[in-house]
């Protein structure tokens, strides 16, 4: 079975990040919730499902819940990632949770050993007969064999689910998992980590039991997530400072509190900035200039890597035009709330989200349309963004011609309505 277990995809694996874990001080609330669920087995949630938009750090809080407890609280890990073969690949996904098993209770070992000699192709095998031959009966054996065997409920982590790259593979383990938990004598718990995808959410909508749901943009209100990212920031420029032997106040609080405010909350850009400054062949200072836009970079973006997620999202867009129009009416408006984007785009509020339920890993949508802004600084910069580049003048200019339509093809609601009228007036005067 050894072949067809992504070593790699485990938290302590060597190709980890040792560095992507929750930096002291910060993400206190949502460890604390996890933890409790963790520490509380007698819980009616056999699931704790954690989703937030891309980069708001869940990969960082896995691992950080991963390396805090012993293998006989959290059993299991699976870390996908779309970049590396050996961690995109669903099926892969139970057989590695089943080698943990079984090295972490012999007694399983021995029945799946059992079961791996009666049917050899078992690891070859679809996901549901996989988690059925490989992870439920082993078991039921083990509980089965002796009436005084208790195991006591063990926890899986599964992060970055959407980062396999069959999505229906996504929902048809996702289904497998949210089956399992309805047996209330299954000793399995999963911690589940991913981005708000549509075709994640609609899957786990669909389980029996539903579980504890946790949105790290809802939790995580926007000063708390500066504070957080500004403890890290203030902490790595230390550490920073002191190696390269710059002064101990450096870079200062201007330019700390400008990283901060890019940021948005979100670890993917902070984390990007340390990585960028910490180059040991080039001046901490000079690098900062770089991220901050004060010095031209090179050929290659020093956010080459955020880019590619911001690239890979977008292309996987299905109505570019749609979403154009609406990237276009933020940038050239920030306009906040979904209603109003909905009037200028002529469709229902609910029908906007619906449209826009693909780019939720950029975009939170609820109560209002937000993202990083270090996205819009990608989406304006032609260098980063290619084609989908969207530059202000251009955003403009699409705003008002669709405000222009709006208007126009509400004449006769504002002729019976001045309401609507005053709001046509504001509504640009709040633009000027």
């Amino acid at each position: 079975m050894g072949k067809y277990v992504s070593l790699n995809a485990v938290h302590d694996s060597a190709v980890q990040d040792p560095d992507r874990k929750c930096h002291p001080e910060t993400r206190r609330n949502v460890l604390k919730q996890i933890r409790d669920w963790i520490d509380n087995p007698d819980g009616s949630e056999s699931i704790f499902w954690l989703h937030g938009l891309a980069g708001a750090g869940k990969s960082a809080i896995a691992q950080t819940i991963a390396r805090s407890y012993s293998r006989q609280k959290v059993a299991a890990t699976f870390f996908f990632y779309k970049s590396d073969p050996s961690r995109n690949n669903g099926n892969r996904l139970f057989t590695t949770i089943a080698w943990q098993l079984a090295l972490l209770i012999p007694a399983v070992k021995n029945h799946i050993i059992n079961a791996l000699n009666e049917r050899s192709d078992l690891p070859m095998k679809d996901v549901e007969t996989q988690f059925q031959e490989l992870i439920v009966k082993p078991l039921q054996a083990l509980t089965e064999a002796s009436s005084q065997t208790q195991l006591s409920p063990l926890v899986v982590i599964i992060d970055g689910v959407d980062e396999c790259v069959d999505e229906k593979l996504q929902q048809r383990f996702l289904k497998v998992i949210g089956n399992a938990v309805n047996d209330c004598n299954f000793p399995l718990r999963f911690l589940i980590c991913s981005r708000p995808e549509a075709n994640i959410e609609d899957a786990i909508d669909r389980f029996e039991c539903p579980p504890l749901c946790l949105d790290l943009a809802k939790l995580d209100d926007e000063n708390r997530g500066m504070r957080d990212i500004e403890k890290y920031i203030r902490a790595e420029f230390s550490r920073i400072a002191s190696e390269q032997d710059l002064d101990p106040a450096w870079p200062g609080d201007e330019r700390i509190l400008k990283v901060v405010y890019k940021s948005s909350g979100h670890f993917v850009y902070a984390s990007t900035v340390i990585k960028i400054i910490d180059d040991k062949h080039n001046s901490a200072t000079t690098q900062l200039d770089i991220v901050l836009g004060l010095k031209p970079h090179g050929a290659k973006s020093p956010f080459a890597e955020l880019d590619s997620l911001y690239m890979d999202i977008l292309k996987r867009q299905r109505d570019w035009d749609f979403l154009n129009d609406v990237l276009s009416i933020l940038i050239a408006n920030h306009l906040s709330r979904a209603t109003h984007c909905a009037i200028l785009m002529n469709i229902p509020a609910k029908e906007l989200c619906r449209k826009l339920r693909g780019i939720r890993s950029l975009l939170q949508l609820d109560p209002s349309i937000r993202s990083h802004q270090s996205f819009w600084d990608f989406l304006e910069d032609s260098s980063r963004s290619g084609q989908y580049h969207i530059s202000k003048p251009t955003a403009e200019k699409r705003y008002f011609a669709l405000l222009t339509v709006s208007i126009i093809r509400r004449v006769p609601i504002v002729l019976e309505q001045p309401d609507w009228c005053a709001y046509s007036i504001k509504l640009r005067m709040n633009y000027l």
